[in-house]
């Protein structure tokens, strides 16, 4: 193998040329770049349990002492970011067809939601926090998208654990009026019954049923009384702890990074070059 000092002895020329005009290139290439500047958006799940009000008197309790939830709660947050339904909506409100240059059109919008959805990460941190991150080359516009994309993100959920919980109390009130209806009737045979002995016991059925009907009928109301409060308080999925702002310098392109790692790839390949060089002129 030939002596690495001895090649580069020779061939420092070579070396050099090839790895100073690549690293000019690449620091001019990299500074000419359009500026990507990054937003975030922080916030904290709500713990489910107490987010859904009709399960404050169930016999797990203990769970609601955190307003807090756990990591576990965002599974289903960023299963939403993957759809394309909220980076559609920002395209649309935000312009970004026109942004993008793609136009305002349909297409137009939809390929600046795809373009949006590369451009940002929606992800939980090591912290168990979900955090929107939008990069542009508008600082202003990537913390006003970032905003958008949490305050949507935590509408859609928030909707569907509110329609629900309408659906449940409708179902309950549908069957609090039919045992009502049931006990209205079984009372009023109750009071037809003959007062001979040979109905007695039966009475005295139709009394236990009775009460039995009354119990969960008070059951029904307060299931009602509960899910009305998880209704009308339609409570949050997410507690942001902080909004975007707009950013003071561009995180991408990062110069620094891309100008040594072009350096130290240019070195490596112009040595190797070198060596081959070498090689081949010794062979002959």
């Amino acid at each position: 193998m030939p002596d690495l000092l001895l090649v580069f002895s020779n061939r420092w020329k070579l070396v050099t040329v090839i790895t100073v005009c690549a690293t000019v290139i690449a620091l001019l290439i990299a500074l000419l770049s359009p500026k990507k500047y990054l937003s975030v958006a922080t916030a904290l799940p709500v713990n489910s349990v107490t987010a859904d009000k009709a399960r404050i008197f169930n016999s797990n309790i203990e769970a609601l002492y955190s307003d807090f939830g756990t990591p576990d709660e965002l599974d289903r947050l960023e299963g939403t970011a993957r759809l394309d339904t909220i980076f559609i909506a920002a395209s649309e409100k935000f312009d970004l067809g026109e942004h993008y240059s793609y136009g305002r059109d349909n297409q137009g919008v939809y390929l600046a939601a795809v373009k949006l959805k590369k451009n940002s990460k929606i992800a939980r941190s090591s912290y168990g926090e979900l955090k929107v991150k939008v990069w542009d080359v508008d600082r202003m516009l990537a913390s006003d998208i970032a905003n958008f994309l949490m305050q949507r993100i935590q509408e859609l959920h928030q909707h569907l654990q509110n329609e629900s919980n309408l659906l449940v109390l409708q179902k309950l009130k549908e069957q609090y009026v039919a045992k009502q209806a049931e006990y209205v009737q079984l009372a009023d045979s109750i009071g037809k019954q003959p007062s001979n002995e040979v109905m007695a016991t039966r009475s005295e059925l139709f009394k236990a049923r009775a009460n039995g009907l009354s119990q969960q009928v008070e059951e029904y109301e307060k299931m009602i009384g509960e899910y009305q409060l998880a209704v009308t308080a339609n409570a949050p999925v997410l507690l942001v702890v902080e909004n975007a702002r707009p950013s003071l310098w561009p995180d991408e392109p990062k110069v620094l990074v891309i100008t040594l790692l072009v350096f130290f790839a240019a070195f490596i390949f112009s040595l190797v070059l070198a060596l081959y060089i070498e090689s081949r002129k010794r062979s002959f």
